[in-house]
């Protein structure tokens, strides 16, 4: 079915054609959802994700007309926002969120100093705290090449940038972590 046969569905039975949207668009859009949130989201994230994304496209489906552009371009504009909004909250969810997995929370064996063990969270958290100042997507970046150990062009696909883009942004966020790491003494 073409979008101009499924524009006038929508006008004429839209629960018939929400259904064939989803059936011809589905993996369309799961496949957005899941490149943009693999590195940071469960499988039920990046489904609850997609169920947003078609909430949002049928909400914004009345005003779409024939003459606006394909259907297809529509909805994969719509997942790609969506999945990056979603990238965002479940970023800060992460960065708000105390894991009990987390290094922080293992007593420190024996023979180590424990005050050093602290000294050394505290300037991890400093440094976390550090890269998540610089906002997106510098932070990414730094996370997928230095946490991840990822190179610059899996980074790149990662982010859906080019590697132009990410070894700039990553030279740029590496020089202000050092500038600020330096402020902070």
């Amino acid at each position: 079915m073409n979008d101009s046969e499924l524009i006038e569905l929508i006008k004429s039975s839209p629960e018939e054609a929400y259904g064939k949207i989803i059936g011809q668009y589905g993996s369309l859009v799961y496949a957005i959802a899941a490149n943009k949130l693999h590195n940071c989201a469960s499988s039920e994230d990046i489904e609850d994700c997609v169920s947003d994304i078609f909430v949002e496209v049928f909400r914004s489906l009345g005003s779409l007309s024939a003459q606006k552009g394909s259907l297809k371009g529509f909805i994969s504009t719509v997942a790609k926002r969506s999945a990056i909004d979603a990238f965002r909250r479940i970023s800060y969810r992460m960065k708000n969120t105390e894991s009990i997995d987390r290094d922080d929370f293992q007593m420190p064996p024996s023979e180590e100093n424990v005050e050093e063990a602290a000294e050394k969270r505290i300037r991890n958290r400093n440094i976390m705290e550090i890269i998540m100042s610089l906002g997106e997507p510098d932070s990414s970046i730094i996370i997928h090449q230095y946490y991840y150990n990822h190179t610059i062009r899996e980074t790149a696909k990662a982010l859906s940038m080019s590697v132009g883009a990410v070894q700039q942004r990553s030279l740029r966020a590496r020089k202000r972590i050092a500038k600020l790491l330096d402020e902070k003494g």
